[in-house]
């Protein structure tokens, strides 16, 4: 049953992890190994905000072949070694914990595979705010972002009604899957967000300070 907040779905990376500059570096690299011409603004128009899953089809289709499963095994643990760099995005923690105080329920749902999730909660410690029952991936429904699914999961699971969800995403591809769940959306614009993905959101703040007012003013009806 709800409770008497809203759900508030809180994407990972970008959003809670610093964690989408190191991929588009790792990206990056690793399509340029695959022998394309690709640059770091490919990376990001290419790959951010999107499902690992999705992400494998583009590259068969950018490489004309199924990747290799060494060559891709080789890059997952690039992937990983990169975030062992990872950091926190400034604000987040507080800001998660200041709609937690005002009685909203908090999750997150995520292009990342699951157990990633996890550790890169853990890598930069915000672990504690998110227990595994409230962590969810795209590995586990049928379509990634921009597809809604992963969010309805959430909303679901939590027994929220999508109308009483607020998602906080960074990227086209999520704010673009939290429209077709009829869910509200924050874009949190970063450094590395092209601006024009944001502008279907309800608010768009550059500060996760910022977040917990316009929470508020989403979840004031």
């Amino acid at each position: 049953m709800e409770g008497s907040g809203w759900l508030v779905v809180f994407d990972c990376d970008g959003v809670l992890v610093d964690s989408e500059r190191l991929n588009v570096q790792t990206w990056t690299a690793m399509m340029l190994d695959a022998g394309i011409d690709f640059t770091e603004d490919d990376a990001v128009q290419t790959f951010v905000g999107k499902a690992y899953a999705d992400n494998r089809v583009t590259i068969a289709e950018m490489t004309g072949a199924v990747p290799d499963p060494e060559w891709e095994k080789k890059w997952r643990a690039e992937f990983a070694r990169s975030h062992e760099r990872l950091e926190p995005i400034s604000g987040a923690r507080e800001a998660v914990i200041a709609v937690q105080d005002v009685g909203h329920a908090v999750c997150v749902a995520s292009g990342s595979i699951w157990r990633a999730i996890g550790s890169k909660l853990t890598t930069t410690g915000l672990v504690d705010l998110f227990s595994e029952e409230v962590r969810f991936s795209a590995e586990h429904v049928e379509h990634g972002k921009p597809a809604p699914d992963v969010f309805l999961a959430a909303a679901e699971s939590m027994g929220y009604a999508p109308q009483r969800c607020v998602v906080v995403e960074d990227s086209r591809a999520g704010v673009e899957a939290a429209r077709a769940a009829g869910m509200a959306v924050v874009g949190y614009l970063s450094d590395l967000t092209p601006g024009a993905w944001l502008e279907d959101s309800d608010g768009i703040i550059d500060d996760m300070a910022d977040l917990p007012s316009v929470v508020a003013r989403l979840t004031r009806t």
